[in-house]
């Protein structure tokens, strides 16, 4: 339930050649592998990345198959959560001086604000105990600027902190298995992060200090979200335009612990890894709250639309209405979607010209166009403002018509 184990899993090409923190994605570029799971080697550090850059390799750590993610996932939360919990010092980790350039954190972009530890498990120490991703740009030494977005649980427990004249208390997990950076990018319940990751596996080890718990990890560090703001930004962001630069909390970080030897692990901003990980913890979520409408049979998130604001949602059609219903439904689920496109048992979500079909002969716009104006949108979308619109088409045939019925040849 390690980093290192996984990489007998994804088979990393692995790279002797030195390369400078500001060289990565030129020097993957030029090998043609800017998605390939790679070891690299950053000024004399090891460097991982793209472990769970495409649904096969997920469907992989997940042990299902890559066409039922959605189903093999709504399946998994009705498994009973096991962690055991460990010593800290059990993890064997070397205490250093607080020192972050020590630690090879990766500029990917000529225009990005600075350099980004972008595969941080922050753990967060509240009210509650929650972890998930946060992109994390370095200041010095022993700092970085945290981006915390509203109303997130993270965000929220800042703020809380805030409120009573406290820093909010973090642990950041960089170097953590795949699923467990899976587990931290899926909306679950209040605290429910370690939950859920211990259902995937099966069973979790954990270790904990001070009241944090922490999964296997290469490198940990504890410190503290503060009320103190600075400039972040720029960052490319899922969609590969840039997000705008804002006022964000810093994270002062006042212990640092390594393994021997570790390796560090980054997450490339707007290609496969990020799209993956940011978008397909959805589909377990459009699949429940579809299946409260109508009897669905699977959801996919398109690569077209980097696995964020389209879906596909396939349903078995009962009554007429159910795929508006499914609609209603899929946009519920998924503050930031966008459009969601349902169709029938006969059409393969997986192929977009089986797709099309279906909307070139079972879709009137007149009749079959869902369109909501003035609705919270995601802030990646660069073509929203304040609010945006939702969309929905009902690419399913009409019940009991046999002018729709396919000839397979």
């Amino acid at each position: 339930m390690d980093l290192r184990s996984s990489i007998d899993l994804v088979k990393p090409k692995v790279f002797e050649n030195e390369l400078k923190h500001y060289e990565v994605i030129d020097f993957l570029k030029s090998k043609n592998c800017l998605n390939d799971p790679v070891i690299l080697n950053v000024e004399g550090r090891k460097v991982a990345k793209n472990f769970v850059s495409s649904r096969e390799m997920l469907a992989k750590f997940l042990k299902c198959d890559q066409r039922k993610i959605a189903r093999h996932l709504f399946e998994i939360e009705k498994r009973e959560p096991k962690i055991r919990v460990k010593s800290f010092d059990e993890m064997k980790l070397m205490k250093r001086n607080t020192d972050l350039y020590e630690l090879p954190i990766l500029k990917y972009f000529p225009r990005d604000g600075g350099r980004y530890v972008t595969a941080g498990v922050v753990i967060a120490k509240g009210r509650f105990l929650n972890a998930s991703i946060h992109r994390m740009m370095l200041l010095d030494e022993k700092s970085f600027a945290v981006r915390l977005v509203p109303p997130r649980h993270t965000y929220v427990l800042w703020r809380e902190a805030l409120e009573v004249g406290e820093d909010l208390k973090v642990a950041v997990a960089i170097g953590v298995h795949p699923l467990i950076l899976f587990a931290a990018a899926t909306r679950v319940p209040e605290g429910e992060e370690f939950q859920y990751a211990s259902k995937l596996f099966g069973e979790l080890e954990v270790y904990e200090k001070n009241g944090f718990l922490i999964p296997e990890s290469e490198i940990v560090l504890f410190g503290r979200i503060t009320s103190e703001r600075v400039k972040e930004g720029p960052f490319l962001d899922i969609t590969g335009t840039y997000d705008k630069v804002r006022d964000e909390p810093v994270l002062v970080v006042d212990e640092m612990h390594l393994k021997k030897d570790f390796i560090y692990y980054s997450i490339t901003p707007s290609l496969k890894e990020h799209q993956v990980l940011m978008g397909i913890p959805y589909e377990p979520v459009i699949y429940k709250f579809v299946s409260n409408v109508c009897k669905v049979k699977n959801v996919a998130m398109t690569p077209g639309s980097f696995h964020y604001f389209h879906c596909i949602v396939q349903i078995e059609k009962i009554s007429e209405g159910d795929a508006k219903n499914a609609i209603i439904a899929a946009l519920a689920a998924n503050p930031s979607l966008k459009c969601v496109l349902v169709v029938d048992e006969d059409v393969d979500i997986f192929d977009y010209e089986d797709v099309e079909f279906a909307v070139a002969t079972r879709f009137q716009p007149d009749k079959d166009l869902v369109v909501v104006s003035g609705a919270r949108v995601s802030s990646l979308d660069p073509s929203a403002g304040d609010t945006g619109a939702k969309w929905g088409i009902d690419a399913t045939k009409p019940l009991k018509d046999g002018r729709f019925e396919r000839v397979k040849v």
